[in-house]
Parts: C-alpha cells; structure tokens; sequence
C-alpha cells in the first residue's frame, strides 16, 4: 500500500477497468479526459467515453467508423475524415461537417434543415438560401444582414424579427401582426411614441425598457409593464401605496431599499474619505 503519485497512477487505472462493470461511467469518463487509458477506452462501452476518446484526437482512424453518431461527431470536431463524413447518415454529424466549412458546396443541397442552416452561418451560398424553404434557414441568412430588402416581407415571423434586430425596415415592422417583432423594433428604440400605446403588453414593456413614457406606462393595465416601471425606480409613491398587485409593490419596495443601502454605502465611503 501507497500513496497515490504520478509514477503509480497508470498502475491504479489499470485495476479500475480491470473490474469496470463496478464504475460509473463518469468516473471512467474523467479518466478518458484526463488523457488515461485511450488504448483501451477506446473501445469502452459507453458512447461518452469513446467520444471523449475521439476529442483526445486518439484512435480518430477507428473511432470515424463507430457505430454511435455522438462519437461521429466528435470525430469530427477535430476535424479528421470531413471528406468521409460529409456523406455520413447523421445529419448531426454533417451539421458539424458544415461547421468546418467543409464542401458547403454540396452541404447547400443537404436535406437537413439544419446542415443547410449552419451552411448560412459560414456565409456561403446567400442568394441561394434566401429562398430556402425552411425559415431556419432564412432566418441564418438575415442573421447574415442579406437580402433584409427580401426578408423584411418574410412569412415568418421569426425571420422578420431578425430582420429588425438588424434594425432594417423598422418603418415598415413597426405595423408587423406579430407582436414580438413589434416588440423587437421597441428593443431598437424606434417608433416609441407610437408602441407606447401597442395593444400588446410585450410591447409596452419593451418600450417601458427604453424608458420612455414612464409617466404614462406608470398607469398601465398590465401589472408586468407596471413592474418594469418600478424596476426602474419611477413613479415609486404610486406604486407602493396604491398597486393593487403585490408582484408590482414588492418590486418598488426592493428598489426602495435598494437605493437606500446604496446612498448608505455612498455617504460611509465619503465619510471615510473626509
């Protein structure tokens, strides 16, 4: 019996796997991890240990063949075999192909939404995938900042919130159906005069965030919107004496005591330096 060191610690690993069926699979990952041990968790039965094997970058020539597509990835993570890969069945396993930027030639016309979708992300083939039929992918292409001429009309709301988070078209999505769009040209700071009066309260707060008509927004129907206002320390004697909703009177009353351990703390420290 001795103490565990540097010299005998292969010997310890050795007996753990010896007797593996009584460890955690964690444990034998942490070993894996460690750089311990590759020869043989290579061929561990656990998905997790051969693909901590594989971001090693040991047994990458096996481990591209394994039968499990989380190893696959892993593989190819490290960016070995992409001209194998690229045609593997996983879609997973080609979303990461396409993340190397790997034949996005062929990657643009992969069947998976979301292969086509990181293809947009490394910038390739724009105007193709503009039309893509998925809005996953429009959507990466206006992240992108094209064709937002194109986008800003999308069907999808969802591509047309990014559009305006590219603060494109604001003129035209402040009248958007979807109110999160109209709440994301909030976010932008434009049109406030106009969204303060929006008939959804996402709406509001978002403008009440800008911080503008505090005055009005005080008075609000919606108790979130009212909370935000408190959030902000504004209209605080309206708030903690007459809110009938306690999640907004609580809120003053935090920022409250909030402002006064800090004009506490502000007096101490110039206390302190007079």
């Amino acid at each position: 019996m001795e103490k565990l060191t540097k010299d005998n610690i292969n010997e310890l690993i050795d007996k753990i796997l010896d007797d593996r069926h009584r460890f955690d699979y964690r444990i034998i990952n942490i070993i894996a991890d460690c750089g311990y041990a590759l020869d043989k968790l290579i061929n561990d039965k656990e998905w997790v240990v051969r693909a901590t094997v594989a971001r090693q970058r040991y047994g990458l020539d096996k481990l591209i063949n394994d039968y499990d597509s989380d190893v696959r990835v892993a593989v190819a993570e490290q960016g070995y075999g992409l001209d194998i890969l690229v045609n593997d069945k996983s879609a997973d396993v080609r979303l990461v192909v396409a993340k190397q930027g790997y034949r996005l030639d062929k990657l643009i016309n992969d069947e998976n939404d979301w292969v086509r979708k990181n293809v947009a992300e490394q910038g390739y083939g724009l105007d193709i995938l503009i039309n893509d039929e998925s809005f996953l992918v429009r959507a990466a292409v206006a992240r992108q900042g094209y064709g937002l001429d194109i986008l800003v009309n999308d069907d999808d709301s969802l591509v047309r919130k990014i559009v305006a988070e590219q603060g494109y078209g604001l003129d035209i999505l402040i009248n958007d159906k979807d109110p999160w769009v109209r709440r994301t040209v909030a976010e932008q700071g434009y049109g406030l005069d106009i969204l303060v009066n929006d008939k959804d309260y996402l709406v509001r707060i978002a403008v009440a965030q800008q911080g503008y008509g505090l005055d009005k927004l005080v008075n609000d129907k919606s108790w979130q919107v009212r909370e935000i206002i408190a959030n902000q320390g504004y209209g605080l004697d309206i708030l903690i004496k007459d809110d009938s909703e306690e999640d907004v009177s609580d809120a003053a009353i935090r920022y409250l005591i909030k402002f006064l351990k800090d004009n506490k703390k502000e007096n101490q420290d110039k206390n302190a330096q007079d």
